[in-house]
């Protein structure tokens, strides 16, 4: 095998690995697994590794490698996304509108149990546009005024989220939990401190309040983990968040997803536009061949997705 080391944009983020087109999966593993343990130490250093040459071309073959690299791979309930799955923990990356940008965002930063790594692998490299992108979490949280920072430090997030029971906007709950039991669901919720409230036409309303700032567990650094700006309608535009209103009878509690500081008061808008200001200065692109692999740390790094059009087919799994 032969390795070429380089940087993208000075930030090392992503830090890019390639291979010549011989190497095979389980060489990479087998490369992976050597005494320094050069994979995890580098997405540890780097918050995200984009790795060329594999041949990864099928959800089973994803699957495998990331069975082998990361035994931990499991699905992760609580989802407010809904997402094709093609094996037990191989999803679609994202089934968004094309022709949308998927905001930089951490995974599940809103939930009680998030995955230390998300991976990507292109198995249809996109026709057109369709890049992922990354960014720090670390340089977000400097770049954002003081006082913004301060409030969200002292306050927290409540994020609320109305989740239909089959017909509606965004994922059900049996879609969510992937469950069509609400004892199950109603057991997770108790365990991982999200209230939830039934309602008689078998909809539920989901309600957790999460800290804005987290300490990674590793390098013990302070990082902007929470998904704030995706729980705020108005990001939309005003003429969808009034539809949005309407259907709800006004009441913003009612909305399919909602935040608050964590004591319940009103986030400015000024807040919002700043995060979305931030995080759209730190966003980097990956610009996608088939069979690449990316290594994100979840924590330490954002991800998103640039708008496409015609094929693209990118995996996901965590762990």
């Amino acid at each position: 095998m032969h390795l070429q080391e380089k940087t993208i944009n000075e930030q090392a983020l992503p830090m890019v690995l390639r291979f010549d087109e011989q190497t095979t999966v389980d060489d990479f593993i087998a490369w992976a697994r050597t005494e320094e343990s050069p994979v995890y130490q580098r997405v540890l250093d780097s918050g995200a590794l984009w790795i060329k040459g594999l041949n990864i071309d099928s959800a089973d073959k994803f699957q495998y490698l990331m069975q082998e690299l990361y035994p931990s791979t499991k699905s992760f309930l609580d989802g407010n996304s809904s997402r094709g799955k093609y094996t037990s923990t191989v999803y679609n990356a994202s089934e968004y509108d094309a022709g949308s940008i998927i905001q930089l965002h951490t995974e599940f930063s809103y939930s009680g149990e998030w995955p230390a790594v998300i991976c990507f692998c292109c198995v249809v490299r996109p026709d057109e546009g369709g890049e992922t992108t990354v960014g720090d979490c670390k340089q977000v949280l400097e770049k954002l005024n003081v006082s913004l920072v301060n409030d969200f430090r002292t306050k927290g997030i409540t994020y609320i989220r109305n989740l239909h029971k089959g017909q509606g906007l965004g994922p059900s709950w049996q879609e969510a939990f992937e469950s069509e039991d609400k004892n199950f669901v109603n057991e997770y919720c108790a365990k991982h401190n999200i209230t939830v409230e039934w309602r008689k036409d078998g909809t539920g309303r989901f309600i957790q309040t999460r800290p804005a700032i987290r300490l990674h567990p590793q390098t013990n650094e302070e990082l902007w983990f929470n998904q704030v700006d995706q729980f705020y309608p108005q990001i939309y535009g005003a003429e969808v968040y009034e539809a949005l209103l309407a259907m709800n009878n006004g009441i913003k509690e009612n909305l399919p997803m909602y935040a608050t500081f964590g004591d319940g008061t009103e986030i400015p808008l000024e807040y919002i536009q700043e995060i979305i200001q931030v995080l759209d200065e730190v966003t980097i692109p990956v610009s996608w061949e088939k069979g690449d692999l990316l290594i994100v740390d979840n924590m330490a790094s954002l991800h998103g997705r640039l708008p496409y059009r015609g094929n693209r087919k990118i995996l996901a799994s965590m762990a």
